[in-house]
């Protein structure tokens, strides 16, 4: 059994023994509470050993896992430029044979759409003219005119997807405030800038006086080996 295993093994032993003592432990005399800070005391030198005897070996692990990441990034850097650069390039064309898809598709509509007009104003002139059959033939052939959908001309590979994602860009920040506070707009939209607010409350104590918010104090104890 090697030495660290066995110094380990006595700081469980030495940790598990203070925590049982701990849960067993009151403070209802000051006599008590003047032990209580003897214990802790103890409890912060046991952590300094465990600290001493773990932190070298987490430091070693920790530099290996640091270098070996540094050396997968070496090796992936290329390949995510190869990436991007591909992705790029097939999204721009993408693009471009959607723009020309809608275009074409746009025209095919508008032909199909005067092309309807005239088998109907052709229709109507035939009514006009007592050809009943005629303009009803004329209205059915026009009636059946189907506006074109062109499909799309880019291929589906397998394995490569096109992807469509939203988020939302605050563009005035103070107009989502009022709609927020007309009720218009769900609170959720609104996130509370925690730190800086912390940050207030340290430096503004219990003057702290901003609506719908409060300073709390936390008191603990503080010990040292």
């Amino acid at each position: 059994m090697s030495a660290v295993m066995v110094e380990t093994a006595e700081l469980q032993r030495e940790s598990a023994s203070t925590l049982t003592v701990a849960k067993e432990f009151r403070v209802t005399t000051t006599a008590q509470y003047e032990e209580a800070g003897v214990k802790l005391k103890g409890i912060m030198a046991l952590k300094k050993k465990v600290a001493e005897t773990f932190d070298p070996h987490i430091k070693r692990a920790f530099d290996a896992h640091r270098s070996l990441v540094a050396e997968k990034k070496t090796h992936e850097a290329p390949l995510e430029e190869a990436e991007r650069m591909l992705k790029k390039h097939m999204l721009a064309f993408q693009l471009a044979e959607e723009a020309k898809r809608r275009e074409a598709e746009a025209k095919a509509q508008e032909e199909a759409r005067k092309a309807q007009e005239k088998l109907e104003a052709r229709a109507a002139k035939a009514a006009e003219k007592g050809q009943v059959e005629k303009a009803a033939a004329l209205q059915a052939t026009a009636a059946a005119v189907v506006s074109p959908i062109i499909p799309t001309t880019t291929p589906k590979l397998a394995g490569v997807s096109t992807r469509v994602t939203w988020r939302a860009e605050v563009t005035n920040l103070m107009e989502l405030v009022k709609a927020v506070a007309a009720g218009s707009v769900p609170l959720n939209a609104l996130q509370a800038d925690t730190a800086f607010l912390n940050n207030q409350a340290r430096a503004m104590k219990d003057t702290l006086a901003y609506p719908g918010v409060k300073a709390v104090q936390d008191v603990g104890i503080a010990a040292r080996s």
